[in-house]
């Protein structure tokens, strides 16, 4: 199946607004302009052939200068007064045709120089010569040099050729302009869901009711899937493809459902606001998908361009237009960025708040000078082995910490938004500290010198 039809089909079975569509690559009307162009170029004598050996032919001589704009033309370089000095395998036809176009370029700039004559009477006879004639080239450092023969330019004007590159040009601004609406409207949405989850996820100590924590879980789980980007440094957070990025956050929706964090939502509007949510994330994935086969349809289009007429416009176009937003690689990424600033983060989230030893919540937090926190427990177990120095600094600071390093606010931040994980660690902290009591009792009155290895000693009921 052609690429055409096969892009004209997905435009319409993907469901894209009507006016992305009008928007879209019109993919069959610019193949029809490279037809009309190979024509045009044929009633010069140009084929695809003759163009690849004057082509060649330009690149073997090496560059003039860098383009600093892109002009879709053709110019041909001569060297010589009399006729075409090319030893190409011109037909007949196409060097008639080139050297009319040659005689007519001579005839303007040989008029053009008598008038600048007539009007200048001062104006040197270098001067009129080299309006109708180059005779200077330019060598491999890009200094100036005298050159034996003169080099004269021809050339000739493509119409259909402007009018490719101007539709594809329009076509693409518009398509910029479609993806920057989708994507503010997505942003706005992301605030506006944001908002809303902050009252339903509210701390269970300052309302009655509280989805703080299937929140969390939902949030956790949507990091850990990496839906557009890849979590993992290895793959340098590498940007997904439409695919890949599909298929994940199927899998996002399937562990939500497996673990029933819908199920216990208590606010009726917090299962409104999961389906929104996940309605951003599919609108997201329809703007990359309706950004990806438009960018598959202008590089099909700009290669069949190349195979007509051998211009490279396929390597030469993309750099001129590598500014334009709908082709630079940062839509996903202003997204995810919104989405993580302004959604994901308004949820504290475990991972961030654990003590660096032990690796679980840092309850009663300890800020020691060089700023690390760490739990109270693991802290003094530091202390009582004499440790002077922070296990993640290596700072001289563990044995001037006091209970004036106890970080109140943290401790009440985290009783606040992780109420199950602090009465938890608080409680396994009690009991630590009555193991060791108990051994303390022990060591003073021998009686854990009992006969057998396995033998408690002496209990206090």
């Amino acid at each position: 199946m052609k690429f055409g039809h096969t892009f004209n089909e997905t435009l319409s079975s993907e469901n894209f607004p009507l006016e992305w569509q009008a928007a879209a690559i019109q993919y069959r009307q610019l193949k029809k302009c490279i037809k009309r162009l190979q024509r045009e170029l044929s009633e010069l004598g140009l084929n695809v052939d003759t163009l690849k050996a004057l082509i060649s032919e330009s690149e073997s001589r090496g560059s003039h200068g860098a383009e600093l704009h892109f002009q879709p033309k053709l110019v041909l370089t001569v060297h010589g007064r009399d006729g075409l000095q090319l030893d190409l395998g011109l037909s007949e036809e196409t060097r008639r045709s080139l050297e009319r176009l040659l005689q007519t370029r001579n005839r303007r700039a040989s008029t053009a120089s008598d008038l600048t004559c007539s009007s200048d009477d001062t104006a040197s006879e270098t001067t009129s010569e080299t309006a109708s004639e180059t005779f200077s080239t330019v060598d491999s450092d890009g200094a100036k040099q005298k050159a034996q023969e003169p080099v004269s330019t021809i050339e000739i004007p493509l119409n259909n050729d402007t009018e490719f590159f101007h539709t594809l040009t329009s076509e693409l601004s518009a398509l910029d302009q479609v993806q920057s609406s989708a994507a503010k409207t997505i942003e706005n949405e992301i605030v506006t869901i944001g908002n809303s989850v902050i009252a339903v996820a509210t701390p269970m100590s300052l309302v009655s009711r509280s989805d703080l924590y299937p929140w969390r879980e939902i949030f956790r789980v949507y990091l850990e899937m990496g839906i557009f980007f890849s979590n993992l440094e290895i793959e340098a957070h590498k940007e997904r493809n439409v695919d890949d990025a599909q298929a994940r956050l199927d899998k996002f929706l399937n562990e939500v459902e497996r673990l029933g964090l819908r199920k216990s939502f208590k606010h009726k509007n917090s299962g409104v606001l999961f389906r929104r949510f996940f309605g951003v994330n599919e609108e997201v994935l329809r703007v990359l998908r309706f950004q990806a086969i438009n960018k598959m349809a202008m590089m099909k289009i700009l290669k069949k361009f190349d195979k007509r007429t051998a211009f490279g416009a396929r390597q030469t176009f993309p750099m001129f237009v590598a500014t334009t937003p709908f082709l630079a690689a940062h839509l996903a990424k202003a997204i995810c960025f919104t989405m993580s600033s302004k959604l994901l983060t308004i949820i504290p989230q475990l991972d961030d708040y654990l003590c660096p030893i032990c690796q679980s919540i840092s309850i009663k937090p300890v800020r020691l000078s060089c700023s690390h926190v760490f739990c109270v427990r693991c802290l003094v177990k530091l202390q009582r082995e004499a440790k002077r120095f922070c296990p993640m600094c290596r700072c001289d600071v563990v044995l001037h910490a006091d209970v004036g390093n106890l970080d109140v606010g943290l401790l009440n931040f985290l009783k606040t938004y992780f109420p199950r994980e602090t009465k938890e660690k608080q409680k396994e902290n009690e009991h630590e500290v009555v193991l060791e009591q108990w051994r303390n009792v022990q060591l003073r009155t021998g009686a854990g010198m009992g006969k057998n290895a396995g033998d408690p000693g002496c209990m206090v009921m």
